[in-house]
């Protein structure tokens, strides 16, 4: 149920143009350099892609090619990848990389080598062919260092970029057509796809998820297979539960994008070790947005930011501030939606995840789906069992203010969250949210 949701979410986000939300086969990487070269393979400068508007400067995000899941395993990605797979090349720890990481960078770059060869050999594209001509040209074990390649540049993703033109080789209409032949041609066993009911071929290894609080940087599994004691009927792996390619990549770049670290990111809220994000299935846009702004506002008692200068941001934070209030209000007293607001529409499907970081995997916290109409009534339900005379506060509280009183209060200083028990939060958010 969950997969599938997220699996139909990315389809509706795709239908809207979303341009946050990569086509098959490509996802938003982090790049920090293009090495551009010339039509025979010369590097002839290394272009900076690095983000300088903070205080320190940090990747840009590009659209690029998907990569494997690797752990120990070798596995380049197409036409980008970290310096050891592009280069050969690592940094130096303490002055000096030890011996077997560097034996493993030049395994690293000849299979990126044999690689390209395979998918790009027999291509006539000027690109395509740069590439090739670049890799054969390239000596990661030359006695001098090449004067372009910087120690900033080393463990950091790179594109390639042809001389005299704007765009990156990856974005070249012959590189996305064999993208599109790597993506057709997979060896993988076909079966009924348990997302979309299709004959397809199945998933072995499935998406690392990333931006859950707590779980690695790099990311966590959500569905995996790794013990001899998952293994039945001759089924490994991902055949244990089998998804198809297409769906699995949905589903994550879905998640993914829900889970993105960004301020205006209205659709993810950490309450204590809980990460939950949420959406909504609504006939427009706008009724979803306005039914996930008014689930957010539940969690973090505050409106959506603006955009706009800061007096007038200021006067529309208080305007969405009283106009919150005043639905909570309603809400509490069983008010019906459409009194709240045009784009809150009862029949609007919600959908809500809680998950938690469980060594390199996830654990399912909370799932409820339902329509914004029995969610509006289980928080109208939240507020009367909260319902005190006198009442204690001017506005309904939100899943924090409650929070909040459960830690120490120090003089002259705000309570801090993270003294909250992270059990207490995710359960008093679960018990809301069903009822």
């Amino acid at each position: 149920m969950i997969l599938t949701a997220l699996n139909n979410y990315y389809a509706r986000l795709t239908e809207q143009g979303n341009d946050d939300i990569p086509p098959y086969g490509f996802s938003p990487e982090k790049i920090s350099y293009a090495l551009v070269i010339s039509p025979d393979g010369e590097l002839v400068d290394v272009r900076g892609l690095l983000d300088t508007s903070a205080k320190k400067p940090r990747p840009s995000v590009y659209l690029v090619p998907n990569a494997p899941k690797r752990s120990v395993n070798i596995a380049p990605c197409f036409l980008w990848d970290k310096s050891g797979y592009v280069l050969g090349l690592i940094a130096a720890e303490k002055g000096k990389a030890k011996e077997k990481d560097l034996e493993r960078a030049l395994k690293t770059h000849q299979a990126f080598k044999e690689y390209h060869r395979e998918w790009i050999g027999d291509s006539n594209d000027e690109g395509l062919m740069a590439v090739l001509a670049f890799l054969d040209r390239w000596n990661p074990q030359q006695e001098q260092p090449h004067p372009l390649i910087s120690d900033e540049m080393l463990d950091t993703n790179l594109v390639f970029q042809l001389d005299g033109e704007k765009g990156f080789i990856h974005e070249r209409p012959a590189a996305k057509e064999i993208r599109s032949r790597q993506l057709s041609n997979s060896a993988a066993k076909e079966e009924t796809c348990l997302v979309t009911g299709e004959m397809a071929p199945v998933a072995e290894l499935h998406p690392s998820i990333k931006g859950v609080n707590g779980a690695q940087s790099s990311g966590a599994s959500l569905v995996s297979f790794n013990q001899d004691s998952f293994t039945s009927y001759h089924h490994e792996k991902g055949m244990n539960a089998p998804v198809s390619e297409k769906a699995t990549f949905a589903y994550s770049t879905a998640l993914n994008h829900l889970l993105r670290n960004d301020d205006k990111n209205r659709q993810r809220v950490n309450i204590g070790d809980t990460t939950v994000v949420f959406w909504a299935e609504a006939d427009t846009e706008q009724q979803a947005q306005a039914s996930e702004n008014l689930l957010a506002s539940l969690f973090t008692g505050s409106p959506a930011p603006k955009q706009d200068s800061k007096k007038t941001e200021v006067d529309s934070d208080r305007a969405e501030t009283s106009k919150l209030n005043s639905a909570f209000a309603q809400i509490a007293q069983g008010r019906p939606l459409e009194e709240l607001g045009t784009d809150l529409k009862p029949d609007t499907k919600i959908y809500v995840l809680g998950l938690a970081p469980n060594a390199a995997r996830l654990s399912v916290r909370f799932w409820e789906s339902n329509t914004l109409d029995q969610f509006a009534k289980r928080l109208a339900q939240h507020y009367q069992d909260m319902l005190m005379d006198p009442r204690p506060w001017k506005n309904e509280p939100s899943i924090w203010r409650l929070i909040n009183e459960t830690v120490p209060h120090r003089k002259g200083a705000k309570p801090k969250q993270d003294d909250a028990s992270p059990q207490l939060a995710g359960e008093l958010a679960r018990a809301i949210l069903t009822g």
